[in-house]
């Protein structure tokens, strides 16, 4: 079983330079939350098939993975596959869409242990990872924007990931009151 976490976000910036920041590993650091470091170990650019180290975390424990570079396409998709683990991606899709830029990620991690594993990823594991994703494409987002002059919204996830809900406005009722 695998579990799949992705978020979507829209980038007042032009599509190029989305694209480049992501594909420097020296800069996940700074905007990915999950990543402590990520280097090349050939120090050549990113292609297909080219090695990468990534050290991650989760609390006090960290670990490190080598990822393979599955799918590199200039400003447009950066995917990568766990050299060792059966089924660990990150994805990253670069969509221009008029003005704006939308990145989208999405992390896999595969599920062993049966039901009782499912069910504790569900509760919790999955949850972190989502959060995670989430907040790291809005630091990108505001990191980017910044960058380009754009006014950015505070940190505000709430305000990207759940739409407005539609108040109505109150009323005050006209009524004639009698004194005295």
């Amino acid at each position: 079983m695998k579990a799949l976490c992705t978020h979507a976000v829209d980038i007042h910036a032009p599509a190029e330079a989305v694209f480049d920041y992501v594909s420097d590993l020296t800069r996940w650091p700074a905007w990915f939350g999950c990543v402590v470091s990520a280097s090349q170990p050939q120090g050549r650019a990113l292609a297909v098939g080219e090695e990468i180290h990534v050290c991650m975390h989760h609390g006090r424990r960290r670990w490190q993975e080598d990822f393979e570079v599955t799918r590199f396409i200039t400003n447009a998709f950066l995917s990568l596959e766990a050299l060792y683990s059966a089924a660990r991606r990150i994805d990253f899709r670069v969509e221009r869409r008029g003005r704006i830029t939308r990145l989208s990620c999405a992390i896999g991690y595969p599920l062993y242990g049966g039901v009782v594993r499912m069910i504790a990823d569900a509760a919790m594991g999955r949850r972190r990872v989502q959060r995670c994703v989430r907040e790291s494409l809005v630091h990108l987002k505001n990191m980017l924007e910044e960058h380009a002059g754009v006014a950015a919204a505070p940190d505000d996830i709430d305000a990207l990931s759940v739409p407005p809900v539609a108040r109505p406005v109150p009323q005050t009722a006209a009524q004639t009151v009698r004194v005295g």
